[in-house]
C-alpha cells in the first residue's frame, strides 16, 4: 500500500509539473509541446480553453490506442483517461494562476518558454518512474511500438512531429496563421527529452528509489 501512494503522489506530482509548464508555454504564445500542440490550435480556432480540448483529445488518444491494440486492449488502457483527464483540468487552473506573468516582450516568451519545457520535461520524468498509470500520450505511441514490434523512443519522435505537421495544417487552413504552433513547439520538441535524460542521469537514487520491489 505504501508503494502505490507513492506511486500515485509521485505521479500527481508529474502531471501538475507538466500542466504547469503547457499552461506557460501557451502564455508564452510561441506555440506549446508537440502533446498539446493540436489542443493548443484547436483552442484558438474554437474558443475552447486549452484544458477542455486537451481533455476530449485525451480521449481520441485513449480510442486510436484500441484502434492499434485491437483485442489487447482493456480496461488498463481506459486507466489512462484519469491522468489524462486531471492533465486538461490542471492546465485551466495553471493559466489562470500564471495568466498575469509578463508576456508582452519576445525575451519574456522565450523565458517562459523555456521554464515551461523544464517543468514539462521534469513532470515526464516524474511520471516515468511513479510507475502507476501512462498518460495517453505516451500510450499511444507505446501501443504501436508493441504491435509493431518497434523501439518506444522511435516511435514517440514520429509521433511527436506527427503531432507539430496536424498542428500547422489546422492552424493554416483555420487561421492562416501560425497561431498556437511556432518556435516554443520545436524548442520543447528538442529539448524535452533531453532534460528528461538530464533529471535521469542526476538523480539516480531516485529513480531507484521508485524503481518497483521484485519479488
Amino acid at each position: 500500500m505504501k508503494q502505490v501512494i507513492k506511486q500515485f503522489a509521485v505521479l500527481i506530482a508529474g502531471i501538475l509539473c507538466m500542466s504547469a509548464g503547457v499552461a506557460l508555454s501557451k502564455l508564452s504564445l510561441l506555440g506549446t509541446s508537440p502533446i498539446s500542440s493540436i489542443p493548443n490550435v484547436l483552442s484558438n480556432i474554437t474558443g475552447a480553453s486549452i484544458g477542455q480540448v486537451t481533455i476530449i483529445f485525451m480521449f481520441v488518444l485513449v480510442f486510436l490506442e484500441a484502434v492499434v491494440l485491437r483485442r489487447e486492449f482493456s480496461w488498463r488502457n481506459l486507466l489512462q483517461l484519469i491522468p489524462g483527464c486531471l492533465f486538461g483540468w490542471f492546465i485551466d487552473n495553471f493559466v489562470t494562476l500564471f495568466q498575469h506573468l509578463p508576456n508582452q516582450t519576445y525575451i519574456a516568451q522565450l523565458i517562459l518558454v523555456f521554464i515551461g519545457t523544464i517543468l514539462l520535461a521534469f513532470g515526464v520524468f516524474l511520471e516515468v518512474n511513479s510507475h502507476a498509470i501512462i498518460m495517453p500520450g505516451e500510450g499511444l505511441p507505446n501501443a504501436i511500438a508493441l504491435i509493431h514490434q518497434l523501439k518506444f523512443a522511435k516511435v514517440k519522435v514520429y509521433n511527436d512531429f506527427t503531432l507539430i505537421a496536424i498542428s500547422l495544417i489546422l492552424a493554416l487552413t483555420f487561421t492562416h496563421s501560425l497561431a498556437g504552433v511556432r518556435e516554443g513547439t520545436l524548442i520543447a520538441a528538442f529539448l524535452t527529452g533531453r532534460f528528461v535524460n538530464f533529471f535521469t542521469e542526476h538523480a539516480p537514487n531516485f529513480v531507484e528509489w521508485m524503481r518497483p520491489a521484485v519479488h
